[in-house]
Formats: structure tokens, sequence, C-alpha cells
């Protein structure tokens, strides 16, 4: 395996200089580009990253902690994160966002086969203490 892997969010670049500054610390910049490390995280399992950028007054948020971070951890381990085509992305005023995108996923069906798990959405984005964090989204 390369040294420098492609980064999972699908950008072409390197991880190192795509995604791994984000899951590291650094602010995204964008909603855009929390939405690509968010997806880069959830393809490699980073399940604090994804807790620790989801906005706590959203309905994403998890009110049981533990049982949460168990169900981002089993959704991770049985998808294959394959594409991720982002379609249109902005900032508003107020300090909100959103993405359009596509995510092209596959899971393990009843036989173990693959399967689509594919899904569009348009996500939501807010900053709070100045960071941008995922709120929710509306299935498209």
């Amino acid at each position: 395996m390369s040294r420098d892997p492609r980064c999972p969010c699908r950008s072409g670049r390197r991880y190192r200089r795509c995604c791994q500054p984000l899951h590291q610390g650094r602010a995204a910049p964008s909603p855009e580009a929390l939405m690509r490390s968010r997806f880069a995280a959830y393809a490699l399992g980073d399940v604090a990253y994804i807790v620790a950028t989801t906005d706590p007054s959203g309905p994403q948020w998890g009110a049981d902690e533990g049982a949460w971070r168990a169900d981002i951890e089993r959704f991770c381990a049985s998808t294959r994160f394959v594409g991720l085509r982002v379609e249109e992305s902005g900032e508003e005023e107020g300090g909100e966002g959103f993405v359009v995108f596509h995510a092209t996923l596959e899971q393990a069906g009843p036989r173990g086969a693959l399967q689509d798990a594919s899904f569009g959405e348009r996500s939501r984005f807010r900053r709070v203490d100045g960071r941008w964090r995922y709120w929710g989204g509306e299935r498209r």
C-alpha cells in the first residue's frame, strides 16, 4: 500500500494534504470541506471525528453517546465507501451552509453479497464556536 494514499473523500488528492489535517484537529474552512472530511472519517472508521463534528443542537446528535458511537462503528464496519460526488455547496448568512451530494456505498446483504446503499442528501451545517458542524440533512 502507498505510504501516502489518495484521500477516502474521493477528491483525488493525497490524504495527508486533504482530510488528514482536519482529522487531526484543524478547522474545516467550509461546509464542503467538513462534509468531505466526514465521508473520509466514515470510510476510515474515525468515530471520534464524526461525533466531534456533529452539532449538538441538530437531530443527528445521539443522546446516548455510547449507543450512538456503537451504531457509527457498525455502520462503518459494514459499509464500503465507493464514491462521493458534490453537486452544490455554499455558505449562507448567519453562519449556516449546505452541501448537496451523492454518496455511493455498498453494504453486505443477507447472503453476504454487496448491495447498493447509495443515497443523495442536502446537508445543513452551522458554525459553532467558530467551527463548522454537521447539523442534519434531507435525503434526496
